[in-house]
């Protein structure tokens, strides 16, 4: 019996933390809002956690899954780039992780997830096609000024 007992709570263990991978893998426990906004302006990506608060390394993994994912999305589109006063503007997407806190509707609370290194967004850039962090985000906008 007592041989048998870690070998029952190590199963337990496994079993609980399969059923959470799969949650997040199939999307159960968050939803992405994505909004596009002129053609001069970067669209933007909220993944919103409903459940549970992920640890800053899996929010981070799950916003550059999404952002490579709509990134493509507007590339079959052909929405990568607008021409504006004769100069090609491309579609960039900053993506950001949210927890969705409040069982009521009508009061919701969202907190910023920050990321492992203290950042608040990822960038896909769709000039270079890389994903970017939102510091050097920043710095690229200023080089290519």
């Amino acid at each position: 019996m007592k041989k048998c007992f870690p070998l029952i709570a190590l199963i337990l263990i496994f079993s609980a933390n399969a059923f959470c991978l799969r949650n997040f893998l199939e999307r159960k426990d968050y939803f992405v809002k994505f909004e596009e906004k002129s053609p001069g302006m970067a669209a933007v990506l909220h993944v919103n956690f409903i459940s549970v608060i992920p640890n800053s390394k899996e929010a981070e993994e799950i916003v550059k899954q999404q952002l490579r994912k709509y990134g493509n999305m507007l590339i079959a589109n052909n929405r990568t780039s607008a021409t504006v006063k004769k100069k090609i503007k491309y579609k960039n997407i900053i993506g950001s992780a949210w927890y969705v806190n409040g069982s009521n509707p009508a009061n919701l609370t969202k907190t910023k997830i920050k990321f492992q290194n203290d950042f608040g967004a990822y960038v896909w850039i769709g000039k270079t096609k890389n994903i970017v962090t939102f510091p050097n985000y920043m710095s690229f906008l200023k080089k290519s000024r």
